[in-house]
């Protein structure tokens, strides 16, 4: 692992290199950490090339104040807080009990948790996570199979949907698709978007022209679709 410290703005920063097993590239701020990750079966050219611009596009949008450490891209949920995840309105009840406990009535998602419980706020994320996909998880997977099979007609081994605090979707090499449960909070053109996006990938692995190419051929506005991602994506809570 490559460490590098540099000054952000009068702020001390370190920037971790390392190497992965991963098909793609990306980075990601951890506190005061840029961890960039890159593929180890890449040549070295293309190791350099893009671990440079990586960099300077990190540094850039810490400048600008429009990249967030994963910190603070947790997924907390607040009493009387009401959600619509495709279509479907839930409200949430939060009350302090001497013992953890939850339930969910039509779409009303009620949880007692113990208030002096450290690890109540990821208990409560969990079975509020868990109680939408029931309601919506189904969608998702209709969503995928219309697109792929209107425009990709791949082998899908497994759809995933999960809370993460990094990417947006990732298509392993077998056809496993995955998506960020966030999505599913955001406008439905934009979760299209992302499969779409992941679906390309069964076509092309990198980033390509081809990749672009083809995502356009599908979805000739991805470009509006993807700006909004990544200026609202990690504020939608």
């Amino acid at each position: 692992m490559n460490v590098e410290s540099i000054d952000i703005g009068g702020k001390q920063f370190q920037i971790h290199q390392i190497y992965s097993k991963n098909k793609n590239a990306n980075a990601r701020l951890k506190e005061n950490v840029i961890v960039i990750s890159i593929p180890s079966r890449w040549s070295q050219k293309d190791k350099d090339r893009v671990t440079e611009d990586l960099r300077k596009r990190a540094i850039k949008a810490i400048e600008k104040g429009t990249w967030n450490p994963e910190s603070n891209r947790k997924l907390n949920f607040d009493h009387g807080q009401r959600i619509t995840a495709l279509g479907e309105e839930f409200q949430i009840a939060l009350t302090p009990a001497l013992v953890f406990r939850a339930q969910t009535i039509d779409n009303q998602i009620e949880v007692r948790y113990k208030d002096f419980d450290p690890e109540k706020e990821n208990k409560i994320r969990k079975y509020v996570i868990r109680e939408i996909l029931k309601k919506t998880e189904n969608k998702v997977v209709e969503r995928i199979e219309h697109l792929n099979n209107q425009h990709f007609s791949a082998e899908l081994k497994h759809i995933r949907i999960k809370d993460t605090k990094s990417i947006w979707g990732s298509m392993s090499p077998k056809g496993a698709i995955c998506l960020n449960f966030r999505l599913l909070l955001m406008p439905t053109e934009i979760l299209d978007y992302v499969i779409v996006h992941e679906l390309a990938h069964t076509k092309y692995k990198s980033h390509g022209k081809r990749f672009w190419d083809l995502v356009a051929r599908v979805m000739p506005e991805h470009k509006i679709r993807r700006r909004w991602l990544k200026k609202h994506g990690w504020t939608i809570k």
